[in-house]
């Protein structure tokens, strides 16, 4: 359900790291004054551009190995957002990336040598629709086992194409597979929906698989960002998007989940004895509160799983909802971080939240509390895309106060969906 984003334009570019050695600098604190530009012949054509858009008080040229980059510093004379668009494109007539960023004060904008290009993440839309139908058939396989069917059992109805027992196992998973599917598949429709509104490049959803017995049967989907984010507002709408989808099935699933005698009520005495109870989180509670019929939590924990095999997989769907959103790398949390606050607390809180999980998942595994183990596993895949999470080309421009309210909102509720232990025993 992650959120990935492949655009090497990511890539994180501050002057205060260029190294000096392989800089010209020069400045000038006289305002109106531009200074005089290093021998740089491509530094005068940008400060052309600039001129009648910033108050240049700093410039500078340096050497990466990515080629050259030419920084501005000063003071905006329009807002941002006003700025970016066409600056942008006078910048990638000259074959270079824009950046605009604050800096020590100072409205700083960078001209990166070289014009990026989308990630030619190419997949034909037959393999997105095979993945799906694997985890449909993965999916229905895990609900089997959610109403009691062994492995040995559905291997014995295939060998013997006993037609009555099939379809009595489909009848009984599809109830778990096909919401758990639909509010993974929301999700991420969400995110890609979103993206294509504000022209970012983005792939189908890949479904994936997991084929292991006692599983849910997937671990979820994932789309793929090819093309950067020009500004936080496109981050925040793309990152917000997938868990308020989510949520917006999810939810409906639930109630109705709670309203709905199952068939799983039919097994066998000892077979229920052994179900493992599941935590609910207080989101869920307060959901649960104000449906019609005794489901608080003093009766919810023991019976998520007797109401209705839909029930719990709209629980599994609140349940990777909160992972998604946990406000570190680019997990959807992190995405809505970056967007709200910036790098200067995006960045450190990242780390704050990596850490606390690694620490309640090292309690769990060493038996020093029931946290679930998993939870140090969570800051692991963050890694993966990197834990601080990459700006965008206009990280100037904010995002505005309704934005800003529901990010906030969402942060609020992000607790009430989080659970230490969500299983009282292992699944």
């Amino acid at each position: 359900m992650t959120l990935h984003e492949t655009s090497d334009s990511s890539q994180e570019i501050s002057a205060a790291e260029t190294p000096e050695a392989n800089s010209q600098t020069a400045s000038s604190d006289q305002p109106g004054a531009g200074p005089e530009a290093p021998n740089d012949g491509k530094i005068a054509t940008f400060q052309q551009l600039l001129e009648s858009r910033m108050q240049i008080r700093q410039q500078q040229a340096a050497h990466t190995p990515q080629g050259m980059i030419y920084v501005f510093r000063g003071t905006l004379l329009r807002p941002a957002a006003e700025v970016f668009p066409a600056l942008n494109d006078a910048v990638e007539a000259h074959a270079h990336t824009l950046y605009m960023q604050r800096h020590e004060g100072m409205d700083e904008i960078l001209i990166a040598e070289g014009v990026l290009q989308p990630r030619r993440f190419n997949s034909p839309w037959w393999f997105h629709l095979g993945l799906l139908l694997l985890t449909i058939v993965t999916t229905l396989l895990a609900g089997t086992m959610l109403n009691g069917y062994t492995l040995e059992s559905v291997r014995a109805a295939i060998v013997e194409n006993n037609d009555v027992v099939l379809l009595q196992m489909y009848r009984r998973s599809r109830a778990f597979a096909f919401p758990l599917l639909l509010v993974l598949g929301v999700h991420e429709m969400g995110h890609y929906i979103a993206a294509r509104l504000h022209g970012v490049k983005v792939t189908l959803p890949f479904f994936i698989p997991l084929p292991i017995f006692g599983s849910l049967g997937t671990l979820g989907a994932v789309i793929f960002i090819k093309s950067p984010f020009r500004n936080r507002k496109q981050l925040f709408d793309v990152g917000i998007a997938g868990p308020l989808a989510g949520l917006a099935v999810a939810i409906p699933l639930f109630i109705l989940g709670l309203n709905t005698t199952a068939d799983i009520a039919l097994l066998p005495r000892q077979w229920i004895g052994i179900i493992n109870r599941v935590d609910v989180p207080p989101f869920l509670d307060f959901i649960a509160s104000i449906v019609p019929g005794d489901h608080g939590s003093k009766n919810l924990d023991r019976s998520v799983l007797y109401y209705h095999p839909q029930a719990l997989a709209a629980w599994f769907g609140v349940l990777l909802t909160g992972i998604n959103l946990l406000p570190m790398g680019q997990l959807d949390g992190g995405h809505v971080l970056f967007a709200v606050f910036g790098r200067s607390i995006a960045w450190p809180l990242a780390r704050l939240v990596a850490l606390t999980c690694v620490f309640i998942g090292l309690t769990g595994v060493l038996g020093l509390s029931n946290a679930w183990p998993i939870w140090f596993i969570w800051p692991f895949f963050a890694m993966l895309s990197g834990l601080r999470h990459p700006p965008p080309h206009d990280d100037m421009t904010t995002i505005g106060w309704p934005r800003m309210i529901i990010g906030l909102a969402t942060f609020a509720l992000l607790p009430t969906m989080i659970m230490i232990a969500p299983f009282y025993s292992t699944l």
